[in-house]
């Protein structure tokens, strides 16, 4: 008879095993070990598809956010006129920044 190894074996493996015994297997704590191990090949295929469905970092832009354009912007939104905002904005070298640095401008006075 072989000596198996049950370090670290919880409550569960040892219902598992005494079950797969009652149930005729040859060699019961040898299954239960064997279903403890390390699937080294699962493992690295659910790491792969955790990274390949990671969404994608966005990349920072390299121009400044120009601080005179957001608050000609600004005023504009506070005068009403939204197209001439949208214009503003668009003509910058990095519109969505310049927006989103617009709105600390809106609706102060």
């Amino acid at each position: 008879m072989r000596t198996i190894r049950r370090d670290g074996w919880t409550a569960a493996d040892y219902d598992s095993e005494q079950i797969l015994h009652q149930l005729g297997h040859r060699d019961a704590a040898a299954r239960v070990n064997r279903a403890r191990r390390r699937r080294p090949l699962r493992r690295a295929w659910h790491t792969l598809r955790a990274r390949l469905h990671r969404p994608a970092t966005t990349v920072t832009p390299a121009a400044g956010i120009d601080w005179d354009a957001a608050r000609a912007a600004a005023d504009a939104v506070n005068r009403g006129d939204v197209a001439e905002a949208d214009r503003i904005v668009q003509a910058t070298a990095d519109p969505r920044t310049t927006a989103f640095a617009a709105f600390r401008f809106v609706g102060v006075k």
